[in-house]
């Protein structure tokens, strides 16, 4: 579950991630925001597919990067780890384009994440904040999935705990950590302003991609604008019911955004597109599409690798195999 202790993890976390926003203190109000009951998102295995009207095709789209990066949709299953997911994906397509390995042998371990995580906060649950797991990646590194493999459930007992040659192995494979930047600091009750919304277009723009917590659908549903199967969305006011159950929207999954279009005809003014972690069966092929407005809505917290100058530093080998 996602826990104060790793809420609080952002504080350590400014002091060494360059270009990392600056963090606001641990408020009341934002207290209070923890207090909204989350739960996890449930796996959904739904094909749909977009048929872009000319003019609104994707601006920017690294869909077919990532493809070329081998970098295949894996999927969560019935536990609370998407947070965990969407950070190794960030790693995984840093490193592919630095390195220049791909493919599934060269996976990296959301199971080993989600300890390095739990090591770095000294929690005990599966899956949190964002905080929480570069946190554990900054401490830890991250390992190959062949040494660790993801499991269908979490133990509480017995948790996944990698051999001393893993994490050996997990902090050769990544000597120097990549930084990140923090481009919306959680909070669950306001979605994206303007400038930070802007501030993932960029990041887009510059080839990167950005990870985000949003609020997502009690019975999941698409609405198609100009071709797009954007994410049903619903105001806040709807999510005032005081059994959570029974609201439309909850606190909720993370997601990868890998692309969007700027265009008036939607829902804030664009859509992006984005990869999940329910396998290759939701949407096309993985991924979906949501509306700015969406998140401007319902966007918690967002993050992604930054654009320091130790990227145009020399290219880092590849591990041996």
């Amino acid at each position: 579950m996602k826990t104060w202790l790793a809420r609080m993890a952002v504080v350590a976390l400014s002091v060494f991630l360059p270009g990392a926003a600056p963090i606001a203190p641990w408020t009341p109000a934002s207290a209070q925001a923890a207090t909204v009951p989350w739960r996890a998102a449930a796996p959904i295995h739904l094909p749909f597919i977009e048929h872009f009207v000319s003019g609104h095709e994707p601006e920017v789209d690294l869909r077919p990067k990532i493809k070329s990066f081998g970098l295949q949709i894996r999927d969560q299953g019935n536990r609370g780890t998407c947070t965990v997911f969407a950070t190794t994906f960030l790693i995984e397509y840093q490193r592919a384009g630095m390195t220049g390995v791909h493919g599934a042998a060269d996976d990296l371990s959301e199971e080993y994440l989600n300890w390095a995580g739990n090591k770095a906060t000294g929690e005990d649950a599966d899956g949190g904040f964002f905080t929480k797991f570069m946190s554990g990646y900054q401490a830890w590194a991250i390992a190959n999935n062949a040494s660790m493999p993801y499991r269908a459930t979490y133990n509480t007992t017995h948790p996944a705990t990698p051999s001393a040659a893993t994490i050996a192995a997990a902090k050769g494979m990544f000597p120097v950590r990549y930084p990140f930047t923090v481009l919306k600091v959680w909070n669950n009750q306001q979605g994206m302003t303007r400038a930070e919304l802007q501030s993932a277009l960029a990041t887009l723009r510059s080839g990167r991609p950005v990870a985000t917590g949003i609020w997502w659908l009690t019975n999941f549903a698409t609405v198609t604008v100009e071709g797009v199967p954007l994410l049903k969305d619903y105001p806040r006011s709807a999510n005032s019911h005081s059994n959570t159950a029974l609201n439309p929207m909850f606190d909720g999954h993370s997601i990868d955004l890998v692309g969007f279009r700027e265009a008036p005809a939607f829902p804030g003014g664009g859509y992006f597109i984005f990869r999940n972690s329910f396998g290759p069966s939701f949407g096309n092929a993985g991924y979906g599409f949501v509306s700015f407005q969406y998140l401007l809505t319902y966007s918690n917290d967002a993050i992604a690798v930054s654009s320091q100058p130790w990227r145009s530093a020399a290219r880092v080998p590849p591990p041996p195999h």
